[in-house]
């Protein structure tokens, strides 16, 4: 699960050591990642980590009352449809999945028959497994931060799970968040495993994949990063189409492509105002076979066309990003294939960062499906952001994305669980829709901005500078 400005001192783990990313040939070793814990004062450092916990464990247990509301325990319903889907699934995991959750990566059934296993095949159990299997991963990723990266990513984590609310512990979507957490940690520190933690993501959720392409390059360090991705990749693809095969290996791109205008997606904004201010507007919300509510009327099929093109755009500017960082540019005025020097890196590591911050959000605005969940992928690229801003500069941008972030996340959970009732009624809500639109423009002007900076430190990462 993702952007404020790191405290003197407040950074985790020794420097590592690497070579010159992106053609590294000069032999240079420089220091990448964050400064020594020693730099700033043991003590006191940890000695910060119990207010950490504090926060944290009282969060989720303001969170866990939530959920015990009439208009919030219904969240539970999905994971109950998980568990009853695996209940009679075939033990081992490498058993044929067919007709399985077909909307999800086979490892993730996977995933799911060890909670079943954990649980002793009841269902109710299941749940409770679920839960609790989250929320030491939602601690986990918590505690990881502060030591390993910086307290105020830690701080960011733990409170983006608090605004977005209990629904983080009732979706797998903080999984693949972890995964992609796990590459962003260890891009320079261990650029093969960040690879395979990517390759591991996509494997759980698909759209991670699109994370390797700006880390991706000639340079030792994105070659590693490339390498650790294509073989995990190749592994775990082959391993689920020998043991499931094509039909069920593909069975998730299939179903999502076959989906609707989901009701929460920015491009259902304006057919859900429009069935607030016009009664007669002639469109319809409904539970769809896809297990969503989605929109169907006048004017629907158009924006699911521009949904879909703004897809294939946020692709393309997607590459146009790896080859940015990953080629730096070579071709544009001022750049040139060339090993970055030391004072390069940092500059090339902080585009890779925005760049994968603008990528997710570019996904979730982009898509014609969101779910509230979703969310949950800004996590890692906020917390890590703000663990590795250098300079006044690169803080204020961290700063003002967190309060994009933070509008959306405090935003989501009125609009599901806590108001949706009132916004699939046929005589919908008004003020739930106008929250809906308030949370959209804000994910609208968080995803502008990250690409906005995304794109303005990629080119400055590719700018040729002799060395003196």
């Amino acid at each position: 699960m993702s952007e404020s400005n790191t405290p003197s001192g407040s950074n985790a783990p020794g420097p590592t050591a690497a070579s010159a990313d992106n053609g590294s040939t000069t032999g240079v070793t420089v220091t990448i990642g964050p400064p020594a814990i020693a730099d700033a004062g043991t003590g006191s450092w940890v000695a910060r980590f119990p207010l950490l916990v504090a926060f944290w464990a009282l969060s989720r247990v303001v969170m866990a009352c939530i959920f015990m509301t009439d208009l919030c325990s219904y969240i539970r319903n999905d994971v109950l449809y998980y568990g009853t889907a695996v209940a009679s699934s075939p033990v081992p995991l490498l058993d044929r999945m067919t007709n399985v959750l077909d909307e999800y990566p086979t490892p993730i059934v996977g995933f799911l028959q060890v909670i079943n296993a954990l649980a002793g095949g009841s269902t109710s159990t299941f749940v409770s497994v679920f839960v609790l299997v989250l929320c030491l991963a939602d601690g986990f990723a918590v505690a990881a931060l502060f030591f390993r990266e910086s307290p105020r990513a830690g701080w960011v984590w733990a409170a983006a799970g608090l605004l977005l609310g209990p629904l983080l512990w009732f979706r797998l979507d903080l999984l693949p968040a972890l995964a992609v957490l796990g590459a962003l940690h260890w891009m320079d520190r261990r650029p093969r495993l960040a690879g395979v933690m990517i390759a591991l993501g996509a494997a759980l959720k698909l759209w991670p994949a699109l994370l390797i392409i700006p880390m991706m390059g000639r340079g030792r360090l994105a070659r590693s990063r490339t390498l650790g991705f294509v073989v995990a990749g190749l592994v775990l693809g082959l391993g689920s189409l020998l043991t499931q095969g094509w039909a069920r290996s593909a069975s998730p791109l299939t179903y999502q492509g076959d989906r609707g205008l989901q009701i929460e997606s920015v491009w259902a904004t304006v057919p859900m105002v429009r069935r607030v201010i016009s009664g007669d507007s002639g469109l319809t919300v409904f539970f769809s076979q896809y297990k969503a509510y989605e929109v169907s009327g006048p004017g629907v099929a158009g924006w699911i066309q521009v949904s879909d093109l703004l897809l294939v755009v946020m692709i393309v500017a997607t590459v146009a990003l790896g080859w940015l960082i990953g080629l730096r540019g070579v071709g544009l005025r001022g750049h040139r294939w060339a090993a970055p020097g030391e004072k390069d890196l940092g500059a090339i590591d902080w585009a890779i960062q925005l760049s994968l911050l603008a990528i997710i959000c570019g996904v979730i605005v982009a898509n014609k499906t969101l779910s509230p969940q979703y969310l949950m992928w800004l996590f890692p690229s906020l917390a890590i952001i703000t663990a590795r801003a250098r300079g006044e500069r690169q803080r204020r941008v961290v700063r003002r994305i967190l309060a994009f972030a933070a509008t959306s996340l405090a935003l989501t959970p009125w609009v599901f669980p806590l108001g949706y009732s009132g916004l699939i009624s046929s005589t919908p809500n008004a003020g739930v829709t106008w929250l809906l639109v308030l949370r959209n423009l804000g994910l609208v002007t968080l995803t502008a901005y990250s690409w906005f900076e995304a794109w303005r430190a990629a080119v400055r990462s590719g700018v040729f500078e002799p060395e003196l």
